[in-house]
């Protein structure tokens, strides 16, 4: 209880940061919403001729990890933010859990990204988008934040190993990009060559 209790208010202080400085939610917010548009009406007429799917109703649920996930890498970075000026030695000073940093941070984080995938899904509505059910749409909301919640202990772990916030960054980019962008997120893997089918088939973003 006394971790459950410190790791709540470490998100607390973590979700009052973000409403002081706003652009940390901005940009990932609009990151995924910026992708939706970019995708669907540059890509959207030749993928749905070429494939014969509905292209909005394929690009939502993967935009909507896209989000999730480019908004867990704000883990590793304000991790490592906190370990380089020095805001973590001051918390282990404190008779408090030794997990309530880590935890707090991806707990702030998710709720960070359900912001951005309530967005998304606001934006995708207007579009057109419609999902077959209520309790469907919300189950899968559910399972994509879990999946950004995994994503954000792994970008804890490189923030806490990497302990600067403009080279997890650059890692981040890195070890996201190509699993984000090899993926079945914005095309169908049937049209891709080789091994980048393959790993795109398997990914877990896919």
């Amino acid at each position: 209880m006394m971790a459950l209790t410190d790791s709540l208010n470490i998100a607390r202080r973590d979700l009052i940061r973000t409403a002081r400085m706003p652009e940390q939610l901005t940009f990932s917010v609009i990151m995924g919403i910026f992708f939706l548009l970019l995708f669907y009406y540059v890509f959207g007429g030749v993928i749905a001729s070429g494939s014969g799917v509905d292209y909005l109703r394929f690009l939502v649920p993967g935009v909507l990890v896209i989000t999730v996930v480019n908004g867990a890498q704000q883990t590793g970075t304000g991790l490592a933010l906190d370990l380089s000026s020095g805001v973590v030695e001051r918390f282990r000073s404190l008779p408090m859990s030794s997990i309530a940093v880590i935890a707090g941070r991806t707990v702030a984080d998710t709720l960070r990204n359900a912001v951005g995938a309530v967005l998304v899904v606001g934006v995708a509505y207007l579009m057109g988008y419609r999902a077959e059910s209520v309790v469907g749409a919300v189950a899968r909301v559910g399972l994509v934040l879990g999946l950004g919640y995994a994503f954000s202990w792994v970008g804890a772990w490189v923030g806490a190993y990497v302990r600067n916030a403009e080279t997890v960054g650059m890692l981040s980019m890195f070890w996201l990009f190509p699993l984000m962008l090899a993926s079945s997120a914005f095309v169908p893997t049937a049209g891709m060559h080789g091994f980048v089918r393959v790993f795109a088939e398997v990914q877990p973003i896919s």
